[in-house]
C-alpha cells in the first residue's frame, strides 16, 4: 500500500515501463479471479483489495477491450475517475472573481451584512428533540471528506481519523476546511450548535487538501467505515458531501455501488445532491444511490418563517439521468438549509485563508465561517438521522429514510428559476422535520418487558 502515490501512480516497482502506458481501474469481484484474468492476458496487476468486493488494479491502457471480453457475468470494471468535493458556492464565486481580476477586498453585501445565526435547529424541530434528551449520544458521524481538524466544538469526540488518500496524515487534518465545516454542521457543540452535538465523530479523509480525490480513495474510505463499525459494534451515519457527474445508471457506477453495499452492511448514508442546479438531470454520483438519503439545499433566509423560503438556485435537480427504473429517478429525497451556514473553521485551511481575505464570512474570533452548498445541507440531514437512531437504534436505513420523507414539510410555492411549482425533483419530500420523525421513531420501539419485580408484585 505504501508505494502508491495518488497523483503519480504506482511507483517503486520494475513492473511498469512508464506511467503513461498504464491506468488505474477498479474491479468488482473476487481478487483471485481478477488476478488470473490479468496474468492470462498479460494486462496488468492487482494493487490492492479495497474491501467489500472492490479491487484496485493497474492495467495497460490498450488492454481494456480484451479484459471486457474476458470478464465473467457479475464482474465489472471501472476507471478510477477523479472525484471532487461539492464545492461551496462562495469558493466557486471567489474563483470566478479571481478570473475576472477583481480586487481581493471585493465583498458582496450579503457577506458584510450576514447575521451570525443559523435557524436550522428551530425550523426542523431539532431544538425540541434536544429538549427530549436526544443529542446523538452513542451514535457515530463519519465524515468522508477532506478530513476533519481538531476544534473546540467537539473536544475529545473526534475519536478516529483515517487518511484514505495515503498522503501520510495519521492525526486529524484538514488542509481544505470543507470536512471540518461539515462536521460542525452535523455535530458541533458551540456557538453554532449542530443537530447531533453529542455524537462521536470519525474523520475519513478521502479527498486531498485541494478538494479532489480518486474513486478508489473514496471506496477505500467507505469500506474502512464499514469495517470499523463492525469491529466496534456501533451505529454509524456517513456524510458524503462530494460527487461527480453520473455517466451511468447507479448499478453500473462504482461509487453508488459501494454506498449500496455499505448500506447492506449496516452503515447509514446522507449524500449531497450536488451544486449543478437549477437545470434538471443534475443529481450526481454517489447521490444517485437509491437507498441513500439524497439532500437538496434549502434557502431559509435566516428566519424561522417558512413563507420566505426557497430551494437554493444552485441545488441539483432530478430526475436522475440514466436511472434503470422509475423509482430510482426520484431524487433528491429531502431538503435542509444549505445557504450561508455557520460552522467550524479549520485554521490555516484554504477556506480559512479565503475568509481572512474577506471572501467568506468569518466570526471575529476566527473560529467559524459561513458557506453554502448541498455540502452544507447534507450534514444537517446526517445529524437528523443520528437523532432518529438515538431515539430508536433498531431502525434500518430504509426506515430512517421513510421517517424523514414522511414528516418533511413541502414548500408549496413557485420556483423562481422556472416559474413552476416546486416538485419532488426540486425539493424531494420537503424540509426535514426531525421532531416529528423522532416522535414516530419512539413509537416504533418494541414494548418493554416488565421486570421480574413488577411481575411478582
Amino acid at each position: 500500500m505504501n508505494n502508491i502515490d495518488r497523483i503519480k501512480g504506482y511507483t517503486n516497482t520494475n513492473y511498469l515501463k512508464s506511467f503513461e502506458e498504464m491506468e488505474r481501474v477498479i474491479f468488482t469481484g473476487e481478487k483471485d479471479k481478477i488476478e488470473k484474468i490479468l496474468v492470462k492476458l498479460n494486462a496488468g496487476k492487482v494493487i490492492e483489495d479495497l474491501g467489500n468486493g472492490f479491487i484496485l488494479a493497474e492495467i495497460k491502457k490498450n488492454s481494456l477491450p480484451n479484459i471486457y471480453k474476458s470478464l465473467p457475468e457479475g464482474m465489472n470494471i471501472f476507471k478510477d475517475e477523479k472525484v471532487e468535493l461539492v464545492e461551496p458556492e462562495e469558493l466557486r464565486r471567489s474563483k470566478e472573481l479571481k478570473e475576472m481580476k477583481q480586487k481581493l477586498d471585493t465583498r458582496s453585501p450579503e457577506i458584510t451584512n450576514l447575521p451570525e445565526k443559523n435557524v436550522t435547529l428551530q425550523i426542523t424541530g431539532a431544538d425540541k428533540v434536544h429538549e427530549m434528551g436526544f443529542k446523538g449520544q452513542g451514535i457515530v458521524l463519519a465524515v468522508l471528506d477532506t478530513g476533519v481538524a481538531k476544534h473546540e466544538d467537539w473536544g475529545d469526540r473526534l475519536t478516529y481519523f483515517f487518511d484514505a488518500t495515503y498522503t501520510g496524515h495519521t492525526t486529524p487534518h484538514d488542509g481544505h476546511g470543507h470536512g471540518t465545516h461539515v462536521a460542525g454542521i452535523a455535530a458541533g457543540d458551540g456557538k453554532f450548535k449542530g443537530l447531533a452535538p453529542a455524537s462521536e465523530i470519525w474523520g475519513i479523509k478521502v479527498l486531498s487538501d485541494s478538494g479532489s480525490g480518486y474513486t478508489s480513495d473514496i471506496i477505500r474510505g467507505i469500506n474502512k467505515v464499514v469495517e470499523k463499525a463492525k469491529q466496534e459494534g456501533k451505529k454509524v451515519v456517513a456524510n458524503m458531501s462530494l460527487g461527480g457527474y453520473a455517466f451511468k445508471p447507479w448499478n453500473q457506477d462504482p461509487l453508488a455501488l459501494a454506498v449500496e453495499k455499505a448500506i447492506q452492511e449496516g452503515v447509514y448514508f446522507a449524500i449531497a445532491a450536488g451544486n449543478s442546479g437549477p437545470n434538471p438531470n443534475t443529481v450526481g454520483t454517489p447521490a444517485i444511490a437509491p437507498n441513500a438519503v439524497t439532500v437538496a439545499a434549502y434557502q431559509d433566509r435566516k428566519t424561522e418563517d417558512l413563507s420566505d423560503d426557497d430551494i437554493a438556485r444552485f441545488s441539483s435537480r432530478g430526475p436522475v439521468k440514466n436511472a434503470p427504473d422509475e423509482q430510482s429517478k426520484l431524487k433528491p429525497d429531502v431538503s435542509m438549509p444549505g445557504v450561508q451556514i455557520w460552522a467550524a473553521n479549520a485554521p490555516g485551511s484554504e477556506l480559512d485563508k479565503l475568509a481572512k481575505q474577506g471572501r467568506i464570512p468569518m466570526t471575529s474570533d476566527g473560529k467559524y465561517i459561513a458557506i453554502s452548498g448541498t455540502s452544507m445541507a447534507t450534514p444537517g440531514v446526517a445529524g437528523a438521522m443520528i437523532l432518529i437512531l438515538n431515539a430508536n437504534p433498531n431502525l434500518t436505513q430504509q426506515q430512517v429514510k421513510e421517517l424523514l420523507m414522511k414528516h418533511a414539510i413541502k414548500l408549496n410555492k413557485t420556483d423562481p428559476t422556472d416559474n413552476k411549482p416546486y416538485d419532488h425533483y426540486d425539493q424531494g419530500a420537503g424540509l426535514v422535520n426531525v421532531y416529528e420523525a423522532v416522535k414516530e421513531a419512539l413509537s416504533m420501539l418494541p414494548p418493554q418487558e416488565p421486570s421480574p419485580s413488577s411481575k411478582s408484585s
